[in-house]
């Protein structure tokens, strides 16, 4: 199984030790390594992160965090999932032009009692280039939510992206029928 410390040299390697906050490594060998809010290059630095992680031996999950600014407590604010579905209809897919939410990417929304946000998404296919990317955009648009404490983003292909999950008014704008 890969160790925390095997993980760590890579991670240095990658990027500068000033801009890693943390790196853990679990009993199942899940990867968590947290970046400071400015690091240089972050999408760039995600990727690599990601790639070079799931190369080492024993590796389970990979997730590459960034540390976020909180802005107060949101404990007087109500959110709700359309708070959060309109608010995903920012992030554009620039493969296609058409948002997240419009495109069907978005599985489930859940907004829990403490103000984390967890959303189930999906990728058009399972090689997306730029799912890194996304799922970036994904989580940096739910944290502009005033209120929100934290997001959690989660990957699937169960089931598998299809057109038909694209909504009528987009499904009219790409001439599907």
């Amino acid at each position: 199984m890969v160790t925390e410390e095997e993980v760590k040299v890579l991670v240095r390697k990658i990027v500068d030790e000033k801009f890693v906050k943390s790196v853990e490594v679990d009993e199942s060998g899940n990867v968590t390594v947290t970046l400071a809010k400015d690091t240089p290059n972050v999408d760039d630095v995600l990727i690599k992160l990601h790639s070079e992680i799931g190369k080492l031996e024993g590796v389970g999950m990979i997730t590459v965090n960034r540390e976020r600014e909180t802005t107060g407590n949101g404990e007087n604010v109500q959110l709700t999932k359309e708070t959060v579905l309109e608010k995903l209809k920012e992030v554009i897919d620039p493969e296609i032009g058409g948002d997240v939410v419009n495109l069907g990417l978005i599985y489930e929304v859940k907004v829990r009692p403490d103000n984390t946000v967890y959303v189930k998404m999906t990728m058009t296919t399972p090689g997306c280039p730029l799912t890194m990317w996304i799922l970036r955009a994904v989580e940096d648009k739910i944290l502009e939510i005033p209120g929100v404490k934290d997001a959690e983003i989660e990957l699937t292909f169960d089931p598998p992206w299809t057109p038909d999950r694209i909504s009528e008014e987009y499904r009219k704008k790409l001439g599907i029928f």
